[in-house]
């Protein structure tokens, strides 16, 4: 901030010296008016950005820089954008304007006004603080149960206050336990009485403020559509077998859902290797029903979603691992596939399971449509190993799911 005003201030000045040395003969102008000085109480004319002064502006956003224009603007005692002040240090002040930095700080009151006040008096002027957008995309795990940590995900979450002190998260009516809040995740713990398809509720004073009163609801352990049963005929299935399990084998993670069935690897990978967890399983999706009707028209709006587990003592450890889908012949493009360790950060789940969603619309055949049959559709499930040398692994896959997407956009009134 100071920088760019010293910037300013220094271009400025030197205009002032080129000007002044272009002419010789100096001369005394009876129409000098004192830039420093003001004859009366403030106006504001108008805003604009520090960029482009010959446009005005309604509104900006956080650490910006603007010019505020009128008369009077010097002496300044303060200057408030909402209930915020301004570190009157950090501004530079003549006459007809004001250079300032809109304060990064979140007001508690939304005014919509910037307020002036010098010793010769106080004015407002019409002028909107944009906040950035509340984007909530849903939780690491979809199907916690009570008791148990789950962490929401989004942006700009401490910013609208969904803390443990200011936010109100609840579960099918009951309220949740708030445990620590970033911008980018809020931790909290799962109720006592959760149920499938719970209602999830997320409020704040600075939400309902600056987003308004409509509430912000979404789903969570939402079951979706299975493209595969989970249960007894897991087991003896021919897509399935290879690598399935119950639960009830050495080692074996306990099941995410109870009686249920999964795909475990258990011991090492081959170098270069495609390990197919689950191939060509079959499933329908007739368009009579509204579900897979829209999720022809709009793939968009879902995901491809399982629960894995990597036990923390097999991390997946090359960067060239990655897990593929292939749904009636198609698939994610390389980029878009999952590459757990792609940072070259060993990747494990704390020998928990975990939620992994891919982009349905990212499934589409040659000429951009929809994949899905009527009838005798094909999934395949594979993790491909990237590493020329064999891998110790453990990994563990299940209840793979087409779910509608969490993708909450909420922007300020």
């Amino acid at each position: 901030m100071k920088t760019l005003i010293l910037r300013y201030l220094s271009i400025t000045f030197l205009m002032a010296i080129f000007f002044t040395s272009c002419d010789d003969i100096v001369t005394y102008d009876d129409e000098f008016t004192d830039e420093t000085v003001s004859n009366g109480p403030p106006v504001i004319t108008r805003i604009s950005t520090i960029e482009n002064q010959d446009t005005d502006t309604t509104q900006g956003s956080f650490n910006q820089m603007i010019v505020i224009h009128g008369q009077n603007l010097t002496q300044v005692k303060s200057i408030q954008f909402n209930d915020q002040s301004v570190d009157l240090e950090e501004i530079y002040a003549v006459n007809t304007k004001i250079v300032v930095s809109i304060p990064g700080t979140v007001p508690d009151e939304i005014t919509n006004k910037i307020v002036v006040t010098t010793e010769k008096g106080n004015t407002e002027f019409p002028f909107k603080v944009a906040f950035p957008d509340l984007i909530i995309r849903g939780f690491d795990f979809d199907f916690g149960n009570a008791g148990e940590t789950i962490v929401m995900q989004g942006e700009n979450l401490l910013l609208y206050d969904l803390t443990p002190e200011k936010g109100e998260i609840k579960m099918n009516g009951i309220p949740v336990t708030i445990l620590s809040t970033t911008e980018e995740a809020v931790t909290l713990k799962v109720p006592d009485g959760i149920t499938d398809n719970a209602t999830v509720s997320v409020s704040s004073n600075r939400i309902k403020s600056v987003l308004g009163e409509e509430p912000i609801e979404f789903t969570y352990r939402d079951r979706g559509f299975s493209i595969t049963d989970m249960g007894p005929g897991y087991l003896t299935h021919a897509s399935t077998k290879n690598f399935a399990t119950d639960g009830t084998k050495e080692g074996d993670p306990t099941p995410l859902f109870p009686g249920t069935c999964f795909s475990r690897i258990k011991g090492t990978v081959n170098g270069y290797s495609t390990n197919l967890l689950i191939y060509n399983y079959p499933f329908d999706t007739p368009s009579a029903n509204p579900l897979f009707a829209d999720m022809r028209t709009n793939p968009g709006d879902y995901e491809i979603k399982y629960e894995i587990l990597v036990k923390t003592d097999f991390p997946i450890t090359a960067p060239g691992d990655r897990i593929r889908m292939v749904l009636n012949g198609t698939r994610a493009t390389n980029t878009q596939e999952w590459i757990p360790a792609l940072s070259g950060v060993a990747y494990h789940t704390h020998d928990k399971w975990v939620t992994i969603a891919s982009d349905f619309a990212y499934y589409k055949t040659a000429s951009g449509g929809s994949p899905l049959f009527e009838t005798g559709n094909k999934f395949v499930f594979a993790y491909i190993h990237g590493a020329g040398t064999v891998a110790p692994t453990d990994l563990s896959i299940t209840n793979l799911r087409i779910a509608k997407k969490v993708n909450i956009v909420r922007k300020q009134i």
